[in-house]
């Protein structure tokens, strides 16, 4: 167990005994539902602004690049993949939600505005470990849509070309 684990496993464990939880099912609650259920909710956020004002095409572009997360995750070394794997098990469970965000309402159900405070709030944490949640998450999702060849003109990047 590093020491990542070690706090954010604290903290959930902290959190469920003082509100007299028995229960812990988060080692059960690792799943690739847990992935796409905190996408769902962190995605519309951390790309707020750079999505297509049209429902229909922001939907289908965040499920683009949700599949594109999905298809790039096993590249990642593994040690990424499951520190990756216990922040989406953490954000799943709302306990230790509740100890990383502050809310208790479940991540779909906050406002983007609450989620980019939220999402803010880790960057500017004194707590390397909210710290690196933030970078790493946003790394991920940036990668994962600005990757895509069709969103290059809005920022006008074009790819180099190799002889």
């Amino acid at each position: 167990m590093d020491r990542r684990q070690f706090i954010f496993r604290g903290l959930a464990l902290g959190i469920s005994a003082s509100l007299g939880i028995t229960g812990w099912q988060y080692y059960a609650s690792e799943s690739d539902s847990n992935r796409d259920w905190v996408l769902s909710a962190l995605l519309p956020a951390l790309l707020y602004g750079a999505l297509p004002k049209d429902t229909t095409l922001a939907q289908h572009e965040l499920a683009r690049t949700q599949t594109a997360i999905t298809d790039f995750m096993p590249y990642l070394p593994v040690s990424q993949q499951q520190e990756l794997a216990d922040l989406f098990a953490l954000l799943a469970n709302r306990i230790s939600q509740l100890a990383l965000s502050g809310h208790i309402t479940a991540l779909p159900q906050l406002s983007v505005n609450q989620r980019l405070a939220l999402l803010a709030s880790w960057r500017d944490s004194y707590l390397l470990v909210l710290q690196q949640a933030y970078h790493g998450l946003r790394e991920l999702l940036y990668g994962a849509y600005y990757g895509q060849p069709e969103h290059w003109l809005p920022i006008t990047y074009t790819a180099p070309k190799f002889c």
